[in-house]
């Protein structure tokens, strides 16, 4: 009986083997797509891989990765029967040095492959990452607002305060303020680059302004009564439309220049900008606030004079 059971053993043994060594004597192929990376250390990518049979019974088979120092590659499907597929991600660490490496990926086991897949990773420097912008501060310039709003103001209410009050020194307060109108325009005009390069017509209305004022007051002094109160209205009537004219401008951003749009409110910058500002000088800004008050009491003290006249 031992005898009948040892021959049966030998005869299973002997049976099993071939069936044995032919289920571990296949072959694979593995493939990757794409064949190269591009990494900057510290940072990671991916490629997919496909594992065929090319010979012999499918079988167990893992793939597995031989790659430099600080370069890792792990598969979400590492180990299974051919044919199958997957993805590997390759993470490069930040002291890695740049250059090209090679990483071959084969598969083992029981199916394993005839010859390795290549990945070449060109590893390059570590991405720097750049603060977000920094939104600068708006920052209001609130100087010619408030020169020349009180500038404005001061026009307004010396031309009623001095048309009203003031009737017995009328003639000094129309004198002295001629004298600063003439002086300031006379400045202006010769100095003022920026009016007569790029605001021409308001350098010619100006110019204007200055002999009509000399020849007007010459002849509210010297001229019959008659003359002398049309000169009157007259002085009062072009102080009052310079001041105007001047505030329009102010407002609308010197329309009638090739100033116009060069900044915002560049009515305002360049009239009382007093050198907060890039096209403004503190003189200059100096002069045609000056002009804007005193033709409120130029006018007002003409009119004043003009009505003591008409008695």
């Amino acid at each position: 009986m031992k005898t009948i059971l040892i021959v049966i053993a030998v005869v299973m043994v002997t049976l099993m083997t071939p069936a044995v060594a032919l289920a571990a004597s296949g072959t694979s192929s593995i493939s990757v797509t794409p064949t190269s990376l591009s990494i900057p250390a510290g940072s990671s990518g991916t490629f997919s891989f496909k594992v065929n049979l090319v010979s012999g019974s499918t079988w167990g088979t893992s793939v597995s990765a031989s790659a430099p120092s600080g370069i890792t590659v792990s598969f979400s499907s590492g180990l299974s029967d051919p044919p199958f597929s997957g993805t590997a991600t390759v993470v490069v660490a930040k002291s890695v040095a740049p250059g090209t490496y090679t990483v071959q990926i084969s598969a083992s086991g029981d199916d394993p492959s005839s010859s390795p897949a290549t990945v070449t990773v060109d590893v390059t420097n570590a991405t720097v990452s750049s603060p977000p912008p920094v939104t600068p501060a708006v920052h209001v310039n609130y100087v010619p607002f408030v020169i020349g709003g009180i500038s404005m103001a001061l026009f307004v209410v010396f031309l009623v305060l001095f048309s009203i009050f003031f009737s017995a020194y009328a003639f000094v307060i129309r004198s002295v303020s001629f004298a600063v109108t003439a002086a300031v325009a006379v400045y202006l005009i010769a100095y003022d680059r920026v009016l007569f390069t790029s605001a021409y017509d308001h350098w010619i209305g100006l110019v204007v302004y200055l002999i009509l004022s000399v020849v007007m007051f010459a002849i509210s002094l010297a001229g019959s009564p008659g003359i002398k109160k049309t000169s009157l209205y007259a002085l009062a009537a072009g102080n009052v439309l310079l001041g105007i004219l001047m505030i329009s401008d102010t407002i609308a951003g010197l329309p009638v220049s090739s100033l116009a749009g060069v900044t915002k409110n560049v009515g305002w910058n360049y009239l009382f900008g007093f050198g907060t500002t890039s096209i403004s000088t503190v003189s200059i800004s100096l002069a045609f606030t000056i002009l804007l008050v005193f033709t409120g009491i130029y006018a007002g003290s003409s009119l004043a004079s003009a009505r003591s006249a008409s008695r």
